[in-house]
């Protein structure tokens, strides 16, 4: 009975140091991220978490049971905005704790308060990185920074046909834009081989304060050559695709890739000068 209490202990100081060490890695390695180099959206992440880790059912420690990983994340997307780089690339570290009901990591954070065979629902939270930064252009020079916005909302699953719907809805919670994000995506997944694809697409709904401070160009930013713009709510659909490939059977590789076509909202705006963005992403994961 002690030697319970003891482990039961030691898992929760783990867990609470590993929140801390995700949380700080956070702070120090992606503030000087971009939005746009995202390895994947929050409906793929999901399906991949499941397949790279997948998780037995364990009545006792749905919340504690589980397994820690590590491994390097690398991603590539087009940049849409004007004059900048036509590319961002970004490279970091993983760092995440995967239980069964609880994901905790530098991708996000995945709390499923209701779960059964078909579906599933989760309190969810994330990190939306600055959209640009004024420096990236001299077009952009005089814009105001856009802040890092923190974000919490729910998320579901449900297991439809041959494959799985998946939704989100993020709200920000430190005033950086003042809005909030729907998406809903479905995918199936497919085994080739030892390969495990997910293939399939969906529609991202960001209210009109998303927008703005994504494209957005306010009264007191405007030049001769950059006129006043304020944007509307946008929806903005995607096709994505994800691979994952044991190495071995703690050790894979995943793969991803997706567009998203930016409708009028954004590609109206004077600091956009594409209809579209690119972007894939690769993730070396050792769980143990």
């Amino acid at each position: 009975m002690l030697l319970r209490d003891y482990l039961r202990r030691y898992d929760v100081v783990m867990l609470v140091a590993g929140l801390g060490i995700c949380s700080t890695a956070l702070f120090m390695i992606l503030s000087s991220g971009s939005a746009y180099a995202q390895t994947a959206n929050p409906g793929q992440r999901e399906l991949i978490r499941e397949q790279v880790n997948p998780q037995e059912e364990d009545a006792l420690k749905p919340w504690l049971g589980g397994d820690w990983q590590i491994g390097v994340l690398g991603g590539i997307s087009s940049n849409p905005y004007r004059g900048a780089d036509s590319t961002d690339l970004d490279a970091l570290p993983m760092l995440a704790y995967d239980a069964e009901r609880l994901h905790i990591g530098i991708d996000g954070i995945d709390a499923k308060v209701w779960k059964n065979d078909f579906a599933s629902v989760s309190l969810i939270g994330n990190l939306r990185m600055e959209p640009f930064d004024s420096g990236d252009s001299p077009y952009l020079n005089g814009l105001k920074d856009r802040d890092m916005a923190y974000e919490l909302g729910v998320g579901g699953s449900l297991r439809l046909w041959r494959g799985e719907l998946q939704a989100s809805h993020l709200f920000d919670v430190n005033d950086a834009y003042g809005g909030h994000e729907v998406d809903v995506g479905y995918y199936v997944p497919t085994d080739w081989g030892k390969a495990n694809f997910n293939f399939g697409g969906g529609v991202t709904w960001q209210s009109k304060d998303l927008t703005d401070h994504n494209v957005g160009v306010r009264r007191n930013e405007v030049r001769s050559d950059r006129a006043f713009y304020a944007p509307d709510a946008a929806f903005i659909p995607h096709v994505d695709l994800s691979i994952i490939y044991p190495l071995t059977e703690s050790f894979a590789v995943v793969g991803t890739s997706g567009v998203e076509f930016l409708p009028a909202e954004y590609s109206d705006s004077p600091l956009i000068d594409e209809d579209y963005v690119l972007s894939g992403g690769i993730v070396l994961v050792y769980t143990f």
